[in-house]
């Protein structure tokens, strides 16, 4: 994390984008299956804390984008679901969300298999 210069948190103003004190930039790298991977995000916020801080926030963005928005998109494919009747999505989604919880707390590690 570095401080952003006030002539550079103008032109972001000027750009409407809100009060901007902080510019983040995160690198991630790993591997995923057999395959090595490397990452490069920013991030802007009115915010004016610790690194650390950042990181706590971003990494608990991820874990429930990850563990939640992910599987609800991908096992559940919730983003096919025809938004026509809003009422019906909306129940359609906290039963998926009530499977999900359910399936995680009888141990199950991987939904897949739960849902067989």
């Amino acid at each position: 994390m570095f401080d952003i210069p006030d002539q550079k948190i103008l032109d972001f103003d000027q750009l409407k984008w809100g009060k901007i004190t902080s510019l983040i930039k995160v690198e991630r790298s790993g591997t995923r299956g057999k395959k090595d991977y490397e990452h490069l995000a920013y991030y802007i916020s009115s915010l004016s804390v610790s690194a650390e801080i950042f990181a706590s926030k971003l990494r608990g963005h991820w874990l429930i984008e990850n563990q939640l928005h992910w599987v609800k998109n991908v096992v559940f494919k919730e983003d096919i679901w025809s938004r026509h009747n809003y009422i019906a999505v909306t129940n359609l989604s906290v039963l998926t969300t009530l499977a999900l919880n359910l399936y995680r707390f009888l141990g199950f590690s991987s939904l897949t298999c739960a849902q067989r």
